[in-house]
């Protein structure tokens, strides 16, 4: 049984075919560009169904027995009455939420324990207010919203405008417990339901691929489409982490510490996002960073340097580090706290640092943010597996920052043979069982232990961390 997975992220769209074994026996990338304004991001839908013909054609499936997919959150897609795309795509990080935000935040009471997180400027429904409110006059056709990336990939590929349950909690508009559209929410932002795809278990066959898309992709009509599951879920599937206590950490352009936890967990106050488990009636608390491999690539593009260049001036640094410190909030931050207009820093910088210590002082910013984010969740002492973390994305593949993560969170970090291919392994899982297949568990191999004789620097290091965010924060504030 071979399963074709989709992974629309950021910057570019992954496919892979996958085995009975969950083995990638072929995979395909294919790029798109992001248009950016001032603040701003935004994306051509199109673009997304463009890489994905091109990354799917590459791999020349054949055939398949189904599509699973997985793909960014908290967007919003607007689709006009004909089903083409009415504007383009406002990512999640965009912040036309704000005023909206501003606007209605004191008629939201009661809506946490509904969302089972406080409403923030970022959710769908305050960028789908924004537009109905004609903040933004370019999408006055749209007739429906999608949230996930991979909910507009399903409509390309069906004609069914659905969506998961993980990517419906980053709406702001889903009952968490129900796992339903809240009436009450659509009632206060004023937003009627026919706007919203259909609610759909990740594990859930949607519909089957049409004759157009069958013959744009090359793959046959009537394959079998899976819903499959924002991100966040996907990859914390994928990742290893499958039950309650289980910890991962990510590094992709952005960054999150993801731990699973039972659907009792809803009714005590948690501090995190929580987003409703994409295999199960359970949850997963996530702590987003907006800037982890977005960072490291900003560092090599102003440092000039390529990967190779820039990990092996970043491990000669490390044998003796220097005192230059990075704060990594290049997009503001989200989680422990949220500020939007936070920016970020070099500190403590002397005429020595060349651009191996600047790029491992990125490097150790962004695992900063992490362990911030982990002590504040009471790190990995819960899991089942014994304080086991695993650990997905891109960043996961330089040996440097896997050691430099594990320095500054004192935990030993396992990995998967693919970290990179989390997202598609979850969509994978979610494929098999709506098949009704069997799925073994996650092979992960310890990857890096905390050095001893580095703890004194971490702690020290992590105190001047904290010290240097408070006055950054002051002085975007004005």
């Amino acid at each position: 049984m071979t399963i074709l997975v989709m992974d629309s992220g950021t910057s570019g769209l992954k496919a892979a075919l996958v085995d009975d074994a969950g083995t990638i026996i072929a995979r395909a990338d294919a790029d798109y560009g992001e248009t950016r304004a001032e603040r701003t991001h935004r994306q051509d839908p199109e673009a997304w169904w463009q890489a994905a013909i091109s990354a799917v054609r590459q791999l020349q499936p054949g055939d398949i027995d189904a599509i699973s997919l997985c793909g960014t959150m908290e967007n919003l897609i607007p689709l006009g009455a004909d089903g083409r795309p009415a504007g383009d795509a406002i990512l999640y990080s965009d912040p036309i939420g704000n005023a909206a935000f501003s606007r209605l935040k004191d008629d939201l009471e009661g809506a946490e324990a509904i969302l089972g997180n406080a409403p923030e400027p970022l959710m769908t429904a305050f960028k789908l207010h924004a537009l109905s409110m004609k903040f933004d006059g370019n999408y006055t056709s749209c007739t429906l919203a999608l949230p996930g990336s991979k909910d507009f990939l399903a409509f390309r590929l069906t004609g069914i405008a659905a969506t998961d349950p993980t990517n419906g909690t980053t709406t702001g508009l889903m009952d968490i417990r129900t796992r339903d559209w809240s009436e009450p929410l659509l009632e206060r932002f004023g937003i009627a339901r026919a706007m919203l795809p259909k609610l759909v278990p990740a594990s859930a066959v949607i519909g089957r691929v049409t004759e157009e898309a069958a013959a744009a992709l090359g793959v046959k009509a009537g394959t079998m489409v899976v819903n499959g599951a924002g991100d966040g879920g996907a990859t914390t599937l994928g990742s290893g982490a499958l039950g309650p206590g289980d910890v991962s950490l990510y590094l992709g352009t952005t960054g999150w510490v993801a731990r699973v936890a039972g659907p009792e967990t809803l009714d005590a106050p948690s501090g995190f996002y929580r987003l409703a488990h994409p295999a199960g009636p359970g949850i997963i608390e996530i702590a987003p960073i907006l800037a982890a491999g977005a960072a490291a690539h900003w560092a090599r593009r102003a440092l000039g340097l390529d990967q190779a260049e820039a990990e092996a001036l970043g491990r000669a640094a490390d044998e003796n580090p220097g005192e230059t410190l990075f704060l990594p909030y290049l997009e503001g931050e989200r989680s422990p706290f949220l500020d939007l207009d936070l920016r970020g820093a070099f500190l403590n910088l002397d005429g020595r640092a060349g651009p191996g210590e600047l790029y491992r002082a990125v490097l150790e910013g962004v695992a900063m943010a992490i362990a911030e984010n982990l002590e504040a969740m009471g790190g990995p002492e819960g899991s089942p597996a014994g304080g086991r973390v695993t650990l997905a994305g891109g960043g996961a593949l330089s040996p440097l920052w896997r050691q430099i993560l594990a320095d500054v969170t004192g935990c030993e970090l396992w990995m998967s043979p693919d970290p990179v291919a989390a997202p598609m392994l979850g969509a994978w899982r979610l494929a098999r069982m709506a098949l009704g297949q069997s799925v073994g568990e996650a092979s992960l191999s310890r990857m890096a232990r905390p050095r001893a004789e580095r703890a004194p620097r971490a702690a020290h290091r992590r105190a001047a961390f904290r010290r240097a965010t408070e006055m950054a924060r002051v002085f975007a504030a004005g």
